[in-house]
């Protein structure tokens, strides 16, 4: 889920500390990238989809379809470095998988749309089945711990705010239904407990 902020050259590298540890983590779990048969990039910010290539310009991971919501791509102004660092050479490989909606990936794996930080934003919903707690990836649905607290608190770069807030809202719901833990992209642990509902949750 998600290709982190990418190589050296990646278009993350202006703000954010590259090269990143993805390659890293994965060879600790035994994972090659040639492993890897598919991508679910949440949404195309340069800190989400740096490892979609790497710094030869090709796919960093060869075999996999990268996944992304239609309308996010739609979104993405061609003058965004994301565009030509991924969507364009993926697209030009066959690489880009772009769906409409919830979409069931594989058994067990399914995309909801949580539009909002950004026009096609999508979360994963993973139900592991066996007793087994599922797990909710939360993209950018959640940037900050205060946003558990109260849903209501915007971020400020989310695009539509009024959406958002009602994205993230319906993921903790669903989250909070299934028993789920968070799996979160910028708090301060990878796994987090869904937040007990309050009226903050309600509060327009």
């Amino acid at each position: 889920m998600d290709a982190g902020v990418g190589p050296a050259r990646s278009p993350a590298a202006a703000w954010a500390p590259v090269p990143g540890r993805l390659p890293d983590a994965l060879a600790v779990a035994g994972i090659a990238p040639a492993d890897v048969e598919a991508v679910v990039l949440t949404h195309l910010h340069e800190d989400h989809a740096g490892w979609s290539s790497g710094d030869d310009g090709e796919p960093f991971f060869p075999e996999a379809r990268y996944v992304v919501q239609r309308a996010e791509v739609a979104a993405l102004d061609r003058a965004d470095p994301v565009w030509d660092w991924t969507v364009a050479p993926l697209r030009a490989r066959g690489r880009l998988h772009e769906v409409d909606g919830v979409h069931r990936l594989a058994p067990g794996i399914t995309l909801l749309p949580t539009p909002g930080h950004t026009p096609g934003h999508q979360s994963v919903l993973v139900d592991q089945g066996d007793g087994a707690r599922d797990v909710v990836v939360t993209g950018d649905v959640l940037v900050h711990a205060v946003q558990l607290g109260d849903p209501a608190v915007p971020y400020s770069h989310e695009r539509d705010r009024d959406t958002a807030r009602a994205s993230r809202r319906a993921l903790l719901d669903r989250a909070r239904e299934r028993g789920a833990l968070l799996a979160t992209a910028h708090l301060t642990r990878a796994f987090i407990e869904p937040p007990p509902e309050t009226t903050a949750d309600r509060r327009p």
